[in-house]
């Protein structure tokens, strides 16, 4: 695909440092990419809390944080996740986020999903 590296590096460190800063020490964070004829994805999953439902789409509003109170997760500006949608939009992509789901509904982590566009 055609884009700015640097940028898109940006994308996927921050998705991944986000997966990081969330999973639990023992947990761990799965990168995924496969191409399909039009385009390029990219999963980051974490073993961490998830993402409350209602929070699934403020988590990419600038200055948004989401981090439960209880735990140490470290200080955060809120700006990662809108840059990161920011760039991924600059190069005609989509970016969303979920909760993964084990058998029993509960929740297992977060899942980010990236598409990009393939070559034309």
């Amino acid at each position: 695909m055609l884009g700015h590296d640097s940028r898109l590096g940006q994308v996927f460190n921050n998705l991944i440092d986000n997966a990081l800063s969330f999973s639990p020490p023992e947990g761990s964070v799965r990168i995924r990419a496969w191409r399909d004829p039009n385009s390029i994805s990219v999963t980051v999953d974490d073993d961490g809390p998830g993402i409350r439902a209602e929070n699934i789409e403020n988590i990419f509003e600038r200055f948004y944080t989401d981090r439960p109170e209880a735990d140490e997760f470290g200080q955060n500006s809120g700006l990662g996740l809108a840059i990161t949608r920011q760039i991924v939009e600059a190069h005609r992509g989509t970016i969303h986020a979920e909760n993964r789901k084990r058998a029993d509904g509960g929740v297992e982590g977060a899942r980010f999903t990236v598409i990009l566009p393939g070559p034309s």
